[in-house]
């Protein structure tokens, strides 16, 4: 698979066995990719402070005091340049909401009885560049969006929408807050409220969280080259 999205990945996930399963995968489906691993919260936030990453796979269930979620957390109070995809067989609506809210930009369910074939779907998807989300968002017909061709992706662009428009929905689409989409497209925050205000009534969302399911919906490409800095605000 041509990848041109992706370089960096760090594989975080405290159960060795899976965490090498994972990876084999991704590196079936990605060979190049440059694979870190962490076992946990602790690790995980060494090689994050130590080094720049382009993709995080991030179990939501972790050992310890500290949990995937307060990783997510972290990664957006720490304002890192990273798009992060929760794994986690606990995929029911409002946990995959919970992590969206929180700053992912998928979620892979691992409760699944197709195993890696979900997984490996799930890769496809978003190595290609787009929204992966479980059944349990999306509704019926399948784990991922319509087939996008491997030729032309749906782009943010191909929605027509005004330039500052657009600008502010790739922004939202990686999980920035309004706070740094302001600092990006150096205007005031209020600015920047009333353009994610006016994408939640064109697309008749009332929350961000669920106008990236509608992205997903449509196949969209996440938009690379501006990377997660914070988590989406409820």
């Amino acid at each position: 698979m041509e990848n041109g999205n992706f370089k960096t990945v760090l594989l975080v996930e405290d159960e060795g066995l899976t965490r090498s399963a994972m990876k084999s995968l991704i590196l079936a489906n990605e060979p190049l990719l440059d694979i870190d691993e962490a076992d946990g919260f602790e690790q995980a936030t060494e090689k994050l402070s130590a080094r720049s990453y382009d993709l995080v796979f991030l179990d939501y269930q972790l050992r310890g005091n500290s949990t995937g979620l307060d990783l997510l957390n972290w990664i957006g109070e720490q304002e890192r340049e990273v798009q992060t995809i929760m794994l986690s067989a606990q995929d029911d609506r409002d946990t995959v909401l919970e992590c969206i809210r929180s700053g992912a930009c998928g979620f892979i369910s691992k409760a699944s009885e197709q195993g890696a074939g979900v997984f490996r779907e799930a890769l496809k998807t978003i190595l290609s560049g787009r929204v992966y989300l479980p059944n349990s968002v999306l509704g019926k017909g399948g784990h991922s969006p319509k087939p996008v061709s491997t030729h032309s992706g749906v782009t943010v662009e191909s929605l027509n929408l005004p330039p500052r428009l657009t600008e502010t929905l790739r922004y939202l689409l990686q999980g920035l807050s309004n706070k740094a989409i302001a600092r990006k497209m150096n205007i005031s925050e209020n600015t920047a409220k009333e353009y994610s205000s006016d994408l939640l009534a064109r697309f008749h969302v009332t929350r961000r969280t669920f106008l990236i399911v509608e992205m997903a919906r449509r196949g969209i490409e996440m938009p690379m080259g501006i990377a997660a800095t914070a988590g989406a605000t409820r």
